[in-house]
């Protein structure tokens, strides 16, 4: 194994340095046979990959108990033997199979697991670039992501490799969280939707005054919410969302806890406090990360708060008490301070998803196994792993597959999820998330299609940028005793325990514990991705 290994490792560092002389680079390529499937000779190939369930009443053990993946099987001639970590232990188990040097075939999402990132899991041997397969075994995947520059690059690393087949979105993908407020409390109050914070302000005040709300706006301990939904019309965002607080202007890095956007922003929210606008515990309720808690929403005691999209047509059947059952929640535009302002931070998923699958050195069926990959990128067979089997779980209307009632109406008494869990799967290639839709209800359409992204984008959204070893481990140390100062402050500036004539001395301090430095890796990250 271990000469097979040393093998691999210099054909990557050849292929990777692009050292194979053109005459040679080519006669290999028109020497690769075309392969088809089903295979004429059944093979089986190794993988590592985490349970699509923990949820006994699925009978699922492992993936060849999904009907799709059977017949993925069936139509490939290729078993998959599944090395499926147990629940709760899945960096154990993957960094034991790392350690042990004894790799599978496939290697699923080691992107999450693998320390370093991936160009560093292609030096140390495990993994096998797919640069010399793009074209041909992997050519279908090449034409997917090759149709935006951005794409293309967000799937290569800083070294440019083609580590592993992404998941990619198809179609892009709309907010699934953002506003929400209870639309009958605003016909009572006489009130229209709000759009700038000024209107929240007022509306929030009729809220307090006419329900007695403890909370009128449910907000998070990050003094927001997990996507910066709530921040965005300061250009800012918040700790605990995604980035922790670093956005990219213009290709410029910033960290918005330093910036005069946050301050005016937790300015705002003090005064707010201060009114008893937004809930008074808000800081010291941990439980609250996506959305809020029952006794906050459920009880009457918050008229507007950030949701996720599937949840807003089901909250009157939620547990809403019976003074709230007949509660009407709708999605509403994130605030801005000036109408017509555009927004550049919201709930927002780039186009490359952060699931993977690679092919390890030790596989001997490389090409086989990189030509099974790129099935994924087809329509025919992403609607086999997305959909299950034709005529069974799904038919296809005008055009589109549209999921049966042994999906969306179980027999046996499955939730539509559960049904997609137990009757389909998720290939690399394209990642239909749109199935999703055909179970949500009005509110949920119109809140990720029309009302979320309206006045909205992503473009201050940091990408999947790659740290070095080096970096990460500096940037790590000094972003947690950051992040501790920044939350603590956070919330002293709300509350009033800390005065904003100190706002000029926590910034210093921050820079004195390091915080230019922080942002001068995220800067050299984020460079390198656009230099890709």
């Amino acid at each position: 194994m271990k000469t097979k290994k040393t093998l691999a490792l210099l054909l990557s560092a050849t292929l990777c340095t692009g050292l194979l002389p053109v005459t040679a680079a080519m006669a290999e390529e028109s020497e690769k046979p075309e392969i088809t499937f089903p295979l004429e000779e059944p093979i089986t190939l190794t993988a590592w990959r985490v349970s699509p369930t923990s949820d006994p009443k699925l009978g699922i053990t492992t993936f060849n108990d999904i009907e799709a993946v059977q017949a993925w099987e069936e139509a490939t001639n290729i078993h998959i033997e599944w090395q499926i970590p147990a629940s709760g232990q899945e960096q154990t188990n993957f960094n034991l199979m790392i350690s042990s040097g004894d790799y599978p075939d496939l290697i699923w999402d080691i992107g999450q697991y693998y320390v370093g990132g991936l160009d560093k899991a292609i030096s140390d041997g495990v993994i096998i670039p797919l640069n010399d397969y793009m074209d041909n075994y992997l050519s279908d995947y090449n034409a997917l992501i090759s149709q935006n520059d951005f794409v293309y690059r967000d799937c290569k690393t800083d070294e440019g490799n083609f580590p592993a087949v992404y998941f990619i979105n198809t179609p892009d993908q709309g907010p699934w969280y953002g506003m929400v407020i209870r639309q009958d409390w605003l016909d009572e109050c006489g009130l229209e939707a709000p759009v700038t914070y000024d209107d929240w302000h007022d509306v929030l005040t009729a809220f307090k005054e006419k329900y007695d709300a403890k909370a009128p706006l449910a907000l998070n301990p990050n003094a927001g919410d997990v996507f910066n939904v709530f921040s965005a019309g300061y250009g800012v965002g918040v700790l605990g969302a995604s980035g922790r607080g670093f956005i990219n202007v213009d290709g410029t890095v910033k960290f918005s806890p330093i910036e005069d956007g946050y301050r005016d922003y937790l300015s705002m929210l003090h005064d707010w406090y201060e009114e008893g606008l937004i809930d008074p515990d808000f800081y010291s309720n941990t439980s609250f990360v996506y959305v809020p808690t029952d006794d906050l929403w459920a009880t009457g005691n918050a008229g507007a708060w950030p949701d996720i999209y599937s949840l807003i047509d089901m909250r009157p059947y939620m547990g809403a008490d019976e003074e709230n059952q007949d509660m009407n929640v709708v999605p509403i535009p994130a605030p801005v301070k000036e109408e017509g302002d555009q927004l550049h931070l919201r709930q927002y998923n780039f186009t490359r998803g952060t699931g993977t699958c690679a092919i390890s050195t030790s596989c001997e069926y490389a090409d086989i196994a990189a030509a099974y990959l790129n099935l994924g990128s087809q329509e025919k067979w992403a609607w086999l792993a997305y959909y299950g089997v034709e005529g069974d779980t799904y038919t296809v209307e005008d055009g589109k597959p549209v999921y049966t009632d042994k999906i969306l109406n179980n027999p046996d008494g499955l939730s539509a999820n559960d049904a997609m869990i137990k009757f389909c799967f998720r290939s690399a290639g394209m990642y239909i998330w749109d199935r999703e839709l055909q179970t949500a209800g009005p509110k949920a359409l119109q809140a990720i299609n029309e009302v979320w992204p309206s006045n909205a984008d992503g473009d201050y959204m940091m990408p999947n940028i790659t740290m070095t070893s080096e970096e990460a481990n500096r940037y790590s140390t000094i972003m947690g005793d950051v992040n501790t100062y920044v939350q603590e402050n956070t919330t002293a500036f709300i509350l009033g325990d800390k005065d904003f004539d100190e706002w000029e001395d926590y910034v210093e301090t921050l820079k004195d514990m390091g915080v230019e430095e922080a942002i001068s890796y995220q800067q050299a990250a984020l460079d390198r991705f656009n230099e890709r």
